[in-house]
Formats: structure tokens, C-alpha cells, sequence
């Protein structure tokens, strides 16, 4: 009983911890964006002052900002589409077709999340350039597409593999074709996979930095490019505004995963990410 107790004890200590750790930067990011300048940069930092909503109104007035959400929005929105259009149908190709190759074909699309980004956007500033899509939404969605497909095809392949295959077995006695299963049976079925997977890839597309910023130019420039540009100067830093910007920047991701809470809890408990 006194083992369980401190197991229990140490268990909440744990978390508590945890949950400081990781709130602890949103929570100074809070207090530098209700700063004034002169309390932004004060040494030691300044934990009792007048709050001020200054730094909120200035970057929500900025046409900017408002420009740059829609971009990350547009963008977001489109990879994810693009990559379950691609990546579901080679997701159940591979948990379900019996072709040589298809593991290694599966540790290929896994491999490429292990190549770091700078050896692929050389050759695809060359490739972009000969084709025009250089500061496009054409361009970085499909740049983006390289950053979520992997995902997509290993997560939806996980729920997939995890589906009776009776159930298609009595479709396809019954006359039914590959795609009629895949739209009627299996996507049915495996909506807490699709909900868990397009929430995970909108988040690593909403936050990408390195393909925007080096894929685009002035026509686009989403939120982490933006506020890489626009309030980080040469000899110094806007931290009010940066903070602020930062802050509203994850309203979308912290509403969408509310919103979509149940379907997230349900999907990653079946064993979406492993």
C-alpha cells in the first residue's frame, strides 16, 4: 500500500513537472506580448507590470499577418488534401496487396523523412526554377506534400492493417471493384485514421519554416515565414510583437484540436503513430 502511494506520488510529481515545462514558454510568451518596450527588454525581466493589449492590436491590424494566415491556411489545406488523395490509396496498397517489394517500397517512403531538408531544396530550387513554380502555392504545396506524405502513408497504413479484411473479402465475392472497397468500406471505417492523420500533417505543414522560406518570396509568405521576417530585424528583435504573433498563430492549431479531440484520442489510442 505505502509502495503504491509513492508510485502514485511520484507519478503526479512527474506530470506536474511536465505540464510546467511545457507551458512554460507560452506562458512567458504571454507576459512579453503584454509588455510594454521598455518592459520587454528590461534586465532582470520585469514580472509585475502594466499590461498592455498593444502588441495583440498591431499585429492583428497588420494586413500582413491577416495575408499570411490565409497563405499557411491555403497551403495547409491543400498538402493535406494532396497527400491523402496520393498517400490513403498507396497506404492500402501496401497493407493489402500481396506484389513483391512492398516493404521495401514502405521503408522508401520512410527513408524520405530521414534526409534533411537542405539536400532536397537545392535540386528543387533548380527543378522549380525550370518550371515556374517558385514562389507559388503550387510550389510549396508540393514542396510541403514531401513533409506530410510519409506520415500520411505509414499512419493510414497502421489503421488499415488493423481492419478486418473479411469484410472486403465478401465485397469483392459480391462483384465489388478495389476502389468501390477502398470508398465504401475501408475510408468509412477508418475515419478516426483519416481525422488523425490530416490534423497531424495540418500541423506540420501550418508550422514548416524552411521549405516556405526558401520556396517563396513576396507573392507568398506563410505565418512562420512572416514572423521570421517581419519582426526579427538585423540588430534587434520585436519580442512583443513576435510573442503576440506567435500566440494568435496557434489559435487554428489549438481550435482544430478541440475540436477534433475525440476522433485524435480514439485514433491515436488504436495505434496511429508507433
Amino acid at each position: 500500500m505505502r509502495h503504491s502511494l509513492l508510485a502514485r506520488t511520484l507519478a503526479l510529481l512527474w506530470l506536474i513537472i511536465g505540464t510546467v515545462i511545457t507551458l512554460a514558454p507560452i506562458l512567458w510568451m504571454l507576459l512579453q506580448a503584454l509588455k510594454r518596450p521598455i518592459d520587454q527588454i528590461a534586465f532582470p525581466p520585469r514580472f509585475v507590470f502594466t499590461p498592455t493589449l498593444d502588441n495583440f492590436t498591431a499585429v492583428l491590424s497588420a494586413p500582413g499577418f491577416r495575408a499570411a494566415m490565409q497563405d499557411s491556411l491555403i497551403v495547409g489545406v491543400g498538402s493535406v488534401g494532396l497527400g491523402l488523395l496520393l498517400g490513403v490509396p498507396f497506404a492500402y496498397v501496401l497493407s493489402r496487396s500481396s506484389m513483391r517489394g512492398r516493404f521495401e517500397l514502405a521503408e522508401f517512403i520512410l527513408s524520405t523523412k530521414m534526409l534533411p531538408a537542405i539536400v532536397v531544396v537545392v535540386p528543387l530550387l533548380q527543378v522549380y526554377q525550370n518550371l515556374n513554380l517558385l514562389d507559388s502555392y503550387t510550389g510549396l504545396i508540393l514542396g510541403h506534400l514531401l513533409v506530410v506524405l510519409a506520415l500520411i502513408v505509414w499512419v493510414m497504413r497502421s489503421f488499415i492493417d488493423a481492419l478486418p479484411v473479411e469484410v472486403e473479402e465478401a465485397a469483392y465475392v459480391d462483384g465489388a471493384s478495389r476502389l468501390r472497397v477502398l470508398t465504401h468500406i475501408v475510408l468509412p471505417s477508418a475515419v478516426p485514421g483519416l481525422v488523425t492523420v490530416s490534423a497531424l500533417a495540418f500541423i506540420l505543414s501550418w508550422n514548416e519554416l524552411f521549405f516556405a522560406l526558401t520556396l517563396t518570396g513576396t507573392n507568398i509568405r506563410t505565418l512562420p515565414t512572416y514572423m521570421a521576417t517581419e519582426y526579427v530585424g538585423f540588430l534587434a528583435v520585436d519580442w512583443g510583437r513576435l510573442s503576440a504573433a506567435g500566440l494568435l498563430a496557434t489559435v487554428p492549431v489549438v481550435l482544430l484540436v478541440l475540436v477534433l479531440q475525440r476522433y485524435l484520442v480514439r485514433g491515436l489510442s488504436m495505434g496511429a503513430v508507433k
